[in-house]
């Protein structure tokens, strides 16, 4: 795996020359009529290099989204102290406290979730919602980031466990939950890319409402299990449109929103329905359909199992590479670790915990929250820095579901 790591330093250390190329470029601007004038063949190198060491190194066993297109597409000092014990699902775990620098994430994120909410059923109501409230959380929350960086990994954690909890509780839960994933992960990515916090909320928004016009689609179409019908799918692929058309309807003005769920759908190689190519599609529009894959592939639904971020990357590199802008998946996959935050690991101790904290300059090297053993049975809590800690390793990575199985071993 130190082989992936090595690749990702040696791409951060580009050639000078390269580096003003890129500084030549306006973001969200067509800079070329043919879609890979300036697609560097050693990108597409990179990136299969690190999938074929992603396979090489694959601990649990990854599932494929076969109706991916139809759902999807078409649309912690080292002390110890005890803390209250819940049951779940046969096992036990602890819930960290984890410094929030002061800034209160469990109430912000209900705050923004509500405002999702409100805004879903405005679409399906066909009435006018205000974006106004939701760039004015995400103002404040970019105010917290610029003042304590780390909050981002506080965020992350929270958004993990809120998403766990808020699970099937109202019929636009899925929307909701897409929508907050899209949230972090075009952050992530934004900053990744080198933009200034300000510079991401336009772009944080149109990725959060891309899928806007899903809101018109029935819940129990959205969560089907069964195989789509040719008209249910016809109605999926309307979504779109219905969203555009809602939007001027109700003079919604937002230029990155309607760029977003316009292009959207549009591929880097030209498979998309208008068959729009490389940078010609907007800058907005190629970052939101890398994120939305990623995010479907990651996000928790009723009729598959989710796949872990780096499987996830694993995926698309390796089907879909072509698909989306080299310069943006790579700017993923370095922004994603192999163990993120909220995830859980098991230590070659057997031990098992939640990682609460990443190094970026140390990748496989996090702060774990110990608090059981390898049977899912609670034991003293304790956070343990990896990084400090050159004696322990992670031997295997799993969500939250996947603890179940501790229990029945």
């Amino acid at each position: 795996m130190s082989k992936y790591i090595d690749l990702l330093r040696e791409h951060n250390q580009e050639p000078e020359k390269k580096k003003n190329k890129k500084k030549n470029k306006k973001k969200g601007k067509n800079t070329a009529k043919n879609p890979y004038s300036h697609q560097d063949e050693s990108d597409n190198a990179l990136l299969d290099e690190m999938a074929a060491l992603l396979d090489e190194h694959e601990n649990e066993q990854t599932s494929i989204i076969d109706d991916y297109d139809e759902k999807q597409n078409i649309l912690i000092t080292e002390e110890s102290t005890p803390k209250p014990i819940q049951e779940k699902e046969g096992i036990t775990f602890s819930v960290p406290e984890i410094d929030t620098y002061g800034f209160d994430l469990t109430s912000w994120l209900g705050h923004v979730e509500q405002s999702l909410t409100t805004t879903f059923i405005a679409v399906q109501n066909n009435e006018r919602f205000n974006i106004n409230i939701l760039e004015e959380h995400l103002n404040t929350l970019f105010d917290q980031i610029h003042t304590s960086p780390k909050v981002i990994d506080t965020l992350e954690l929270e958004i993990n466990k809120h998403l766990q909890s808020s699970l099937d509780t109202h019929h636009h839960a899925d929307l909701v939950q897409k929508a907050i994933l899209m949230m972090l992960y075009t952050m992530k990515v934004g900053m990744q890319l080198s933009l200034k916090l300000q510079e991401l909320l336009p772009y944080t928004i149109a990725a959060m409402l891309h899928h806007l016009g899903m809101a018109m689609v029935p819940a129990e179409l959205r969560q089907k299990i069964e195989t789509l019908t040719a008209d249910e799918i016809q109605q999926i692929k309307r979504a779109p449109q219905s969203a555009l058309t809602y939007l001027d309807t109700h003079h919604v003005q937002h230029k990155q929103l309607h760029a977003a769920i316009s292009q959207s759908g549009e591929r880097y190689n030209g498979s998309g329905a208008q068959e729009l190519a490389g940078h010609d599609i907007t800058w907005v529009a190629r970052l939101v359909s890398l994120l939305s894959m990623f995010e479907a592939l990651i996000h928790l639904r009723p009729y598959r199992q989710r796949l872990l971020p780096r499987d996830a990357i694993r995926e698309i590199v390796k089907f879909h590479k072509k698909e989306f802008d080299p310069e943006m998946l790579k700017a993923l996959i370095e922004s994603i670790s192999l163990y993120p935050v909220g995830t859980f690991v098991q230590l070659n101790t057997g031990e098992v915990g939640q990682v609460i904290n990443i190094h970026n300059k140390f990748p496989l090297r996090p702060v774990v929250y110990i608090n059981m053993d390898k049977y899912g049975h609670a034991i003293m809590e304790r956070k343990v820095d990896l990084k400090k800690q050159p004696n322990l390793m992670i031997q295997k990575c799993m969500y939250e579901e996947g603890l179940k199985d501790l229990a029945e071993t």
